[in-house]
């Protein structure tokens, strides 16, 4: 259960972590000019229609077309899935909403459904029916819920009941269903003075998404190194979440936030294919763009029962395998080879272990058993790029390295430390090319913002020998 939230805001990027105890689950990194589209609401113009592909593309302002799939483009979550030419055509404006971030060289995935989320209610303007989160226990409650929320609804609207609403007052529900038919009425105004392409609704900003979406989920602690960041975040605090207020906090150590909490190590870690296990076995896992393989290796582990040992390994690498997901944000099919056992209630046991560690994720589909090959299949829901795309670039060596977005960046945030302490003057940064390519551009924007936030004039140099994770910070 997730009870630390570590937010870090620096030149060019804002991160925000997920934390239960001293155990990272999840980091979103939100880069300039890279951004997170998803919930963002567009009115886009159909360039391309592909029925060979079930899909259409739609033009929504960004560098590439969205990918609108048929399925997508149904006027109902449940209605039959058409021919696309029958949902859109070309030179079309419609009004879409992304419910996938960019993806290597593809472009956001699109619905025709936008959905508007709070923090007990998920509006869905056409919804027509009401859904509740599986989360929420209880057959009265439920009832409770079901028949306060179908109350409120009216003609096509539809709505999911989050988990946090559970408890919730009438008065509660309706007064968010309120605000979100209020926002849904903005977005709907400014279609009607806008021309395609035009995005018409944001999502919230990365640290205050976070709060809304898991305010509920047990959080003890919300811990932020910028005060600005902290400012916003109390101010929402108090108009949505009061109860929450008092847990945010500036952090105010010397070291960096996501030093003291771990979170750096446990990124550099999840670029690189094996994961030790306590037992002295490993996970390994290979991310294609096909499909996520894990393997479960337990040649390391001690022990002279070999049956106990591979159920001992194989129940450390399912809590693992769903932290690691998690953290590496792996979308799509997945297959788990675990060390094999012959005995059924050892694979039950390995199951519900998987099960458990999947429970609070989510973007996954739990998995129903093993197959006759002895593999466990499940998926997770692809909503943003994988941690390997983000942080990396491939390379002939195993894992992947730092790719020089990710390098530069970590020496912004270097120089930001130094600066602290450093005497007044201008400060000189020597990086290997590329990445001095990416401190300059304008794109990033973290030089810029870096210079303006420390009231120093800052040089980049970059030295041909220099090694693309080395760098030396000059000061005067």
């Amino acid at each position: 259960m997730i009870d630390t939230v570590a937010v870090n805001v620096a030149p060019g990027e804002t991160r925000v972590a997920l934390l239960a105890g001293e155990r990272t689950l999840e980091v979103f990194h939100h880069r300039t000019g890279r951004e997170s589209v998803v919930g963002n609401v567009y009115l886009g113009r159909v360039t391309r229609v592909a029925p060979a592909v079930r899909a259409a593309f739609v033009d929504i302002g960004l560098e590439r077309a969205g990918f609108l799939d048929a399925a997508d483009a149904r006027r109902e979550r449940d209605g039959a899935v058409g021919p696309i030419g029958s949902f859109v055509h070309e030179g079309e404006a419609v009004l879409v909403q992304a419910i996938c971030d960019p993806v290597g060289d593809k472009g956001a995935r699109l619905r025709l459904r936008p959905t508007l989320p709070g923090r007990r209610l998920a509006y869905a303007p056409d919804g027509r029916r009401i859904t509740l989160s599986r989360r929420i226990g209880g057959r009265d409650e439920r009832a409770r819920l079901a028949a306060i929320v179908g109350d409120l609804a009216a003609g096509d609207d539809g709505f999911v009941v989050r988990t946090a609403a559970a408890g919730a007052s009438a008065a509660d529900l309706a007064r968010e269903a309120e605000r979100l038919r209020d926002q849904w009425a903005g977005i709907r105004e400014r279609r009607r003075a806008a021309s395609a392409p035009a995005c018409v609704h944001r999502e919230l900003e990365p640290v205050t998404r976070v709060l809304r979406d898991y305010a509920d989920a047990g959080l003890g602690r919300v811990v932020i190194d910028s005060p600005t960041a902290l400012a916003e975040a109390r101010r929402f605090c108090a108009r949505h979440v009061p109860e929450l207020e008092p847990m945010v906090e500036r952090y105010r150590e010397d070291e960096a936030i996501f030093e003291r909490f771990g979170v750096e190590a446990a990124l550099d870690a999840a670029l690189e294919p094996r994961g030790p296990l306590p037992s002295g076995g490993e996970v390994v896992i290979e991310h294609t763009e096909a499909v996520c393989a894990i393997d479960v290796d337990t040649r390391g582990c001690a022990g002279s029962d070999g049956s106990a040992t591979r159920l001992r390994t194989n129940l450390e690498a399912a809590a693992e395998i769903g932290r690691q997901l998690r953290l590496r944000a792996i979308g799509g099919l997945i297959v788990i080879d675990f060390a094999h056992m012959r005995r059924k209630d050892h694979g039950r046991r390995v199951l519900d272990a998987l099960r458990e560690a999947l429970a609070d994720d989510r973007e996954a589909g739990l998995p129903r058993g093993f197959s006759r090959l002895g593999l466990v299949e499940m998926t997770r829901r692809r909503t943003r790029p994988p941690l390997a795309e983000v942080l990396g670039d491939p390379w002939p060596g195993p894992g992947r390295r730092k790719s020089a977005t990710t390098v530069a960046l970590a020496i912004a945030r270097a120089m930001a430390r130094e600066a602290r302490s450093a005497p007044p003057g201008p400060l000189t940064v020597v990086a290997a090319p590329e990445v001095a390519a990416v401190l300059a551009a304008p794109e990033t924007g973290a030089l810029a913002a870096l210079a303006e936030s420390l009231g120093r004039a800052i040089e980049v140099r970059a030295e041909a020998d220099c090694e693309r994770e080395a760098h030396d910070i000059i000061v005067g």
